[in-house]
């Protein structure tokens, strides 16, 4: 009963964000009682913890997937919208900020997993993509997968850009074309407009 109490909570968490979804409304969804949900969980925040958890223990074998699948950096990078293209056009985009806002002890989760994997496996990457001539060498790797953390979570915020006529999906698309151009050689833009030109067709 746990794990479809918790599926669920994460279903409509994505769909309308953390802070609207109540527990009565999850055992409605369910069919349950609420004090079925209270037997499992002592509260929402211990629920949206779980939920995190539960996110970012996937995250990290999606890491570990493209790693072992995409040697190239550059289809790897495209590989890695591909994988989680359906989850971000369905999440709500005011997921994450809702979540620093108001579950703090589910949001420092998301601050150890960027520092711990994401920044950790963007500096490699960003090693591996100047090695074979796809990436310049001359900018600081470190601040390259700051700046690109950086991005990635700017999008969930609300103020960043007030009246977003695109979704979340394509701000983050957009955020990261410019991002790359920033950081490919010619070599490397060659090998991505190649891939970007797949991915619109």
């Amino acid at each position: 009963m746990k794990s479809r109490i918790l599926e669920k909570g994460t279903q409509l968490f994505f769909r309308y964000g953390v802070k609207s979804v109540t527990m009565d409304a999850i055992a409605a969804d369910l069919g349950i009682s609420k004090k079925t949900i209270y037997q499992h969980f002592p509260d929402k925040d211990s629920m949206v913890f779980e939920v995190v958890q539960a996110f970012i223990e996937q995250d990290i074998l999606k890491w570990e997937e493209l790693d072992r699948l995409y040697s190239n950096v550059v289809e790897k990078m495209f590989k890695s919208f591909d994988m989680v293209k359906d989850m971000v056009t369905q999440m709500n985009p005011h997921l994450l900020f809702e979540i620093q806002k108001y579950f703090p002890k589910a949001f420092q989760l998301f601050k150890e997993h960027g520092e711990m994997c994401i920044h950790k496996n963007l500096i490699a990457d960003f090693h591996k993509g100047a090695q074979y001539g796809y990436f310049r060498n001359d900018v600081d790797f470190e601040l390259l997968a700051r700046l690109r953390m950086a991005e990635v979570n700017l999008a969930f915020n609300p103020d960043f850009y007030p009246n977003n006529k695109l979704s979340l999906y394509e701000t983050q698309l957009t955020l990261m074309d410019i991002f790359m151009r920033g950081i490919l050689t010619e070599k490397g833009l060659t090998l991505y407009n190649s891939y970007q030109n797949n991915l619109k067709s």
